[in-house]
């Protein structure tokens, strides 16, 4: 039987807020994979006093992020005061809050959440040298936020009980007799839900649904969040769980002989890379800070924090990756990849979760 949880109607509930109201800002459209981005002459501010305070709000999680942001604010002097929450809220509340809300930055595990907030025209375009930091396929390409750290979807896997090659190509593979009763997945975690959004903005509603309703149909073991599927192939309890790929390797790196590893799909949604990233707010009142806080998370000591403390990709050109982490050339993420084309498709994707019976 599955094991069955609140998890995703909570997540349910916050992405509706996120997506749902008719905001007065224009849509924007997010940068592709590849695409060169259409930023318009946007030139470095001058330069003002870095001083004062500022409030982030952020959906990265306080162990992946606060020393970054204590160190940003020992560097500079600035207050730094922090709001964490899901990205997917943390959304839906600046939607509501619109021009009066307290935030100054907007700090987000991925790039839907930011694409609701910059589809309510909320963020201030960066200036152009910051964009530039990064690959464009992490980047809005309106520039309205732009990527701090790159994340990946994989299997772990417990190696005691599966191999290599009885792994599938994609994603819809796992839809096989073979894998009834192995399987692990958390359907209201938000990386779950963008890497469905994926699916049908390039495979059509159809064929997610009938793939979400066999996953269901396959006795798969229900987890809140990505971790304890990294936990349960460990103990032996799990042989294959969605998730996103740092996870398990905080476990390689705590024990190099733990039987679990990343299976890196050879291709489609369930081996996109997707962004954590940043945007500073229109209403910001302390626009110098929150821009020094945004480059400041491209600098080489927050870079070789994410690779090395949180094993997530780096972006910066030049910063080496932890050795635990794949080349992230070499995934094969889908590379027309649009970010506002997901952020429109996450409400269907969570309605689709639940009608499957997730």
């Amino acid at each position: 039987m599955n094991k069955k949880s609140t998890s995703f109607l909570v997540a349910f509930l916050m992405v509706f807020i996120a997506c749902a109201g008719g905001g007065s800002g224009e849509e924007v459209s997010q940068g592709q994979q590849g695409e060169k981005r259409d930023v318009g002459e946007v030139s470095q501010a001058e330069e003002a006093p870095i001083e004062g305070s500022i409030v982030i709000y952020s959906g990265r999680k306080e162990s992946l992020v606060a020393d970054v942001i204590a160190a940003f604010a020992a560097e500079t002097g600035v207050e730094v005061e922090v709001r964490y929450d899901k990205s997917a809220a943390l959304a839906g509340t600046l939607a509501l809050e619109g021009a009066i809300s307290p935030a100054d930055v907007f700090l987000s595990q991925d790039p839907i959440s930011l694409g609701v907030v910059a589809k309510e025209g909320l963020f201030e375009v960066l200036p152009a040298d910051v964009l530039d930091n990064v690959p464009a396929w992490a980047v809005d390409q309106k520039g309205y936020w732009v990527g701090t750290s790159g994340r990946s979807r994989s299997l772990v896997i417990d190696t005691r009980d599966i191999t290599d090659a009885e792994m599938p190509s994609d994603i819809y593979g796992l839809n096989d007799e073979k894998f009834r009763g192995r399987l692990g997945l958390a359907p209201g975690n938000s990386s779950f839900i963008a890497m469905v959004a994926c699916m049908i903005e390039s495979d059509g509603e159809e064929k997610v649904a009938e793939w979400l309703t066999a996953i269901n149909g396959l006795e798969y073991t229900e987890y809140p969040k990505n971790s304890p599927q990294v936990a349960a192939a460990d103990a032996g309890e799990l042989d294959i769980g969605m998730v996103n790929h740092y996870y398990t390797l905080r476990v390689l790196a705590e024990n190099g002989d733990s039987p679990v590893k990343n299976v890196y799909l050879d291709g489609g949604c369930g081996a996109m890379v997707m962004p954590a990233g940043a945007g500073v707010l229109s209403s910001s009142q302390n626009k110098p800070a929150a821009r020094a806080f945004i480059e400041y998370l491209h600098s080489t000591s927050a870079q070789e924090h994410f690779t090395n403390e949180v094993f997530e990709f780096p972006l910066v050109p030049g910063i080496t990756a932890n050795t635990l982490l794949p080349d992230v050339d070499s995934l094969n993420s889908p590379k027309d990849l649009n970010w506002s084309a997901l952020a429109l498709w996450q409400e269907k994707a969570v309605e689709l979760i639940a009608k499957a019976g997730f």
